[in-house]
């Protein structure tokens, strides 16, 4: 008997260390003020990377761990240079963190940036974020082996029906290309906001701001979950 109670405690024991074993893992969200959480009630906690972190979590029963890098402004310029650019700080955190999880949101402030300017600087605008967005990409695989697992925010138009819808449209065709040239998916974040444009962005209330709301932002955060291979 007390051989056998010996057994089953090994065997409990064993079963616990095993179940305990399994590392959190690392989720690096990147990008603008979307990734930052702008717009939300609360940017630490309904932004979406921090949704999306929840969501992971619940997908994989395991902990997940959130490294926040996102800077408001950011650009794909501004990502890659200056004196402590956000690609040097990703890159660090997925060398220490192979095979994270990555979700990226940048090239809003690329087109914002050009907006009241002529068709042709939108078009170099739109040429030099599909150069930048290539070369982050990359760099972002080359971190880590194996590799992160990297998602692509495709961007929403908050003022559907204007000149932008042609802009936003062709920003993310270049995103869905450059992102299938280098491994990367693809969130779905201009479908998930069609038709909720009202409810999901502030726009509508406020013109002279474009983030989402905390309805926007879930549905940021369930796009990456769909587009998610974990």
């Amino acid at each position: 008997m007390n051989l056998l109670r010996t057994t089953v405690a090994l065997v409990l024991i064993s079963l616990a260390t095993s179940c305990g074993s399994e590392p959190p893992l690392t989720y690096v969200s990147l990008g603008d003020s979307l990734a930052v959480g702008v717009g939300s009630s609360d940017p630490r906690e309904r932004g979406y990377a921090p949704l999306y972190r929840d969501l992971l979590a619940e997908e994989t029963g395991r902990d997940v761990r959130l490294v926040q890098l996102g800077v408001s402004g950011e650009t794909s310029e501004s990502f890659s240079s200056g004196t402590d650019p956000q690609l040097a700080r990703a890159e660090a955190a997925l060398r220490e963190n192979p095979r994270a999880v990555v979700t990226l949101s940048l090239g809003g402030n690329d087109l914002l940036r050009v907006a009241n300017g002529t068709d042709a600087e939108r078009e170099a605008a739109l040429a030099r974020y599909a150069r930048n967005l290539e070369r982050i990409l990359n760099d972002l695989r080359r971190a880590s082996d194996p590799e992160p697992r990297i998602s692509v925010l495709a961007l929403y138009n908050p003022a559907p029906g204007s000149f932008t819808d042609e802009w936003a449209g062709r920003l993310n065709k270049t995103i869905r290309a450059v992102a299938a040239r280098n491994g990367a998916t693809v969130a779905a974040g201009d479908e998930a906001f069609r038709g909720h444009e009202a409810e999901y962005a502030h726009h509508a209330r406020y013109p002279w701001d474009i983030h989402p709301t905390d309805r926007g932002h879930e549905a940021l955060a369930r796009a990456f979950a769909e587009a998610s291979e974990v």
